[in-house]
């Protein structure tokens, strides 16, 4: 998507509306929820719609209040940088090397939640990924 096509003016409403939220969700590793990701610069990824929402894996929970999350997609995605998992017979890949600490203003309903053994196989593949040269 080119910066002339992305609509920052509706993302800055949004990002506004979100910052005042007082947010009660209890932040649980493994949980997939709605979150808020707006419109990013470049090549970062981005919330889609008009309500800039993706799926995000969290993946560590660092505070009451901030996490580090792993975006989501539907599309299929193959490589290091992508991990996939299939819920309710949909796969969705976990967009690795997107991750980024997110404070959970920014989250919404809950998806699903991926098994203990699933995340410790999703944090394997992000230090793998990250612990490369």
């Amino acid at each position: 998507m080119k910066p002339e096509e992305k609509n920052y003016d509706d993302w800055n409403i949004v990002k506004k509306q979100t910052d005042s939220i007082k947010a009660e969700i209890k932040l649980r590793a493994g949980e997939i929820r709605w979150c808020r990701f707006g419109i990013n610069i470049g090549n970062e990824i981005i919330g889609k719609d008009s309500t800039f929402h993706r799926p995000v894996l969290i993946l560590k929970k660092f505070s009451g209040d901030v996490f580090f999350g792993l975006p989501l997609t539907t599309k299929s995605h193959k490589g290091d940088w992508y991990y996939q998992i299939i819920h309710s017979d949909t796969t969705q890949t976990i967009i690795l090397n997107q991750g980024r600490i997110l404070d959970r203003k920014r989250l919404e309903e809950k998806m699903f939640e991926v098994s203990e053994t699933e995340l410790e196989k999703i944090k394997k593949a992000y230090c793998t990924l990250i612990s490369k040269a």
